[in-house]
């Protein structure tokens, strides 16, 4: 069974890696689409997001990256997906994440899985980290939130 598992990624954090490994047990194969939003103002490139994705996460024939713009629905109709999985830490995250879900079922066969990060994620976002490195506190967000791949990224000042 194949599944995809889509988000901006800006940047991948802990939390995502950790529901990246969850489905790579679950699936036969899992699609990691890093999402290009035009209506978003990203922090990191699509090119770099994939590239942290890329060193974030075992590689495994089992997984592939692909950066993608355009409608994901779209993605998942062409490749045949199964399964659509969305992280959810909080109720927040579930309200938004069931009008996601309304919107798949109603364009592709795919249906939904939600899965939440380990325990010790659940506080992890994206956009805190971005906060944290739009306020010079990356050694904050590097040390808590977001893979080494990360802070190897910065040093070489990609």
């Amino acid at each position: 069974m194949k599944a995809v598992y889509a988000g901006s990624f800006d940047p991948i954090t802990l939390g995502h890696v950790s529901v990246i490994e969850r489905a790579f047990h679950l699936f036969s194969e899992v699609h990691i689409i890093v999402a290009n939003n035009r209506s978003k103002k990203h922090h990191f490139t699509i090119e770099q997001r994939t590239e942290l994705v890329s060193l974030s996460i075992q590689q495994h024939d089992k997984i592939k990256i692909v950066p993608y713009e355009g409608i994901v629905a779209d993605y998942i109709n062409k490749h045949d997906i199964n399964v659509v999985i969305r992280g959810i830490r909080n109720a927040t995250d579930l309200e938004y994440e069931l009008q996601l879900e309304q919107y798949i079922r109603n364009t592709t066969m795919a249906d939904t899985i939600y899965l939440s990060p380990y325990t010790h994620y659940m506080q992890t976002s994206s956009s805190l980290v971005r906060m944290f490195l739009n306020s010079d506190k990356t050694e904050l967000a590097a040390t808590y939130m977001v893979p080494k791949a990360y802070t190897q990224m910065l040093e070489y000042g990609e």
